[in-house]
């Protein structure tokens, strides 16, 4: 199929060519390209994809324009150009546009018919609501993928994005609406995800879903960097210091980020001349390209993985190396420590024991210490499991105990086992991928009296959902948005579960 898809492609070039092809023909010849789940990981930006450069071969009076030798020509045209209007957005940011197209199929009697439907196709950049002039550079099986050239009808909605690069720079995908929509958009994203992954009832998903919580501080948040440089081509200058371009995986420079804090764009330009500095003097080891690290932390920004800093949250100090994970926005983890400790308490504070999974440096363990009689962490990484036991050391805090296990070995037998279920609360707070099914499956043999569950994956956290909710023993009663990371797609969420209790 892709040699089919080939040998059309250079059929295409002609328009002659083209109209003579059949378009089932093309359809099939389209299949060979992979399905992408959302069909976004290549969202791309305000024209990146151009064509390449004119050459001897491609160049001159009557030569046919440029087409990559992979395109696939149906249903559009390379750069084919098309106006349409933006449905609505994915869950990554880009907007959805339905357009219709001929369809032709072939009948018994060999006699093709035509039909309109509506083909969808993928650009960044825009809002629902809005008509825009779109330019095709992939058709795949499905669904086509294009850039914005231009807003013919803008949005109520739609802002000037602060950052000069925003059409091209991967970090952020919503600097070109205003704050409130955002995070209305990100409702409606868990909302729709808690229905379609979950199995929640559409309506009853709408009233479990509340507001996005998030802070005035929405520019200026973000507490850590990690900017990449790749291998110098000709080991006298890197040029290009910053993050994937829109749509691809090369660079492009950043030399200001407006969601960093002040202090850390204060020093970025520093830190970028020193990586010269450095080549200039060879002492660059990595001959394939880094990542730089810029931390801001309470002793002001730090470059080295392995230094060791401090993040005071709700008056509780955490020390943790510069490179580990940790919360980056500091304006929100403080709401977001309030809120699971709330939900973890329960409203008649009927929860005396607390089990902290994913645990990391002990963030809302060492949080909730004051709140309840025992706290336990666990967490796999060992030595994040040393840093919390220190910082309960650090804050003087003694009824909080860390495990180095998976989090699945915490119900397998030892210290929470004889923990009263009946006034037990589990807080898990997993890696993106989600929680494991073996894990969710000791949890309900476990059976707390309550489970609160952040995450920053609310797909994961809805298919987890729906595990937890099988059998009736637990009952969704709110799931909450947190918007930590303004002007991207990236969402926190936190689901709380109650044990129904028998009759």
């Amino acid at each position: 199929l892709m040699l089919v898809a080939f040998a059309l492609t250079m059929l295409a070039r002609s328009a002659q060519g083209f109209n003579q092809l059949s378009l089932p023909l093309l359809r099939r010849a389209s299949l060979a390209a992979p399905r992408l789940y959302s069909a976004i990981d290549e969202g791309s930006s305000v024209l990146p994809h151009s064509p390449t450069p004119p050459t001897a071969e491609n160049s001159g009076a009557g030569a046919a324009p440029f087409v990559p030798r992979k395109f696939v020509p149906f249903p559009f045209a390379y750069h084919e150009e098309l106006e349409a209007t933006v449905d609505s957005l994915t869950n990554l940011g880009v907007g959805v546009c339905r357009v219709q197209i001929a369809k032709e199929e072939e009948e018994e009697e060999e006699e093709n018919m035509i039909e309109t439907r509506g083909w969808v196709v993928f650009v960044p950049s825009v809002l629902p609501g809005e008509r825009v002039r779109l330019r095709v550079y992939r058709n795949h099986a499905s669904y086509s993928s294009a850039d914005l050239v231009e807003v013919l009808e803008p949005s109520e909605h739609r802002v000037t994005p602060k950052c000069a690069i925003f059409d091209t720079c991967g970090g952020c995908q919503y600097q070109h609406a205003e704050i409130g929509y955002q995070r209305s958009w990100k409702r409606q994203h868990v909302v729709e995800l808690l229905e379609k992954i979950g199995g929640v009832d559409r309506e009853e998903a709408e009233g479990l879903v509340l507001d996005t919580v998030g802070t005035d501080e929405v520019f200026h948040y973000r507490s850590k960097l990690t900017p990449h440089y790749d291998a110098p081509r000709n080991r006298e200058s890197i040029d290009v210091i910053g993050f994937q371009k829109k749509g691809t995986r090369s660079l492009i420079d950043v030399p200001y980020c407006p969601i960093a804090t002040e202090e850390i764009n204060e020093v970025l330009g520093d830190v970028r001349r020193g990586v010269n500095e450095r080549l200039a003097k060879g002492e660059l080891k990595k001959k394939k390209g880094a990542t730089l690290l810029l931390r801001h932390a309470d002793e002001g920004v730090v470059f080295d993985h392995n230094e060791y800093v401090t993040t005071t949250v709700k008056g509780v100090k955490f020390r943790f190396k510069a490179g580990n994970f940790f919360q980056n926005n500091p304006y929100m983890i403080g709401h977001m420590v309030d809120y699971v400790m709330e939900k973890a308490r329960g409203k008649d504070r009927d929860v005396t024991h607390l089990v902290d999974c994913y645990c990391g440096s002990g963030l809302f363990c060492l949080s909730a210490s004051k709140d309840f009689d025992v706290c336990v962490g666990i967490e796999v990484n060992d030595k994040a499991v040393a840093e919390a036991a220190d910082n309960a050391e650090l804050n003087g805090i003694e009824n909080c105990e860390f495990i180095a296990a998976s989090a699945e070995q915490i119900f397998m037998g030892g210290r929470v086992q004889d923990f009263p279920r009946d006034k037990c609360a589990v807080v898990i707070d997993p890696p993106r991928k989600g929680a494991s099914e073996e894990f969710l499956e000791q949890l309900l043999k476990f059976s707390p009296k309550r489970i609160v569950y952040m995450s920053c994956g609310p797909d994961t956290q809805a298919r987890d959902i729906k595990i937890l909710l099988v059998g009736g023993h637990y009952k969704l009663t709110e799931l909450v948005p947190f918007d930590l990371f303004p002007q991207t797609r990236h969402i926190e969420s936190c689901a709380v579960l109650e044990r129904i209790e028998a009759a």
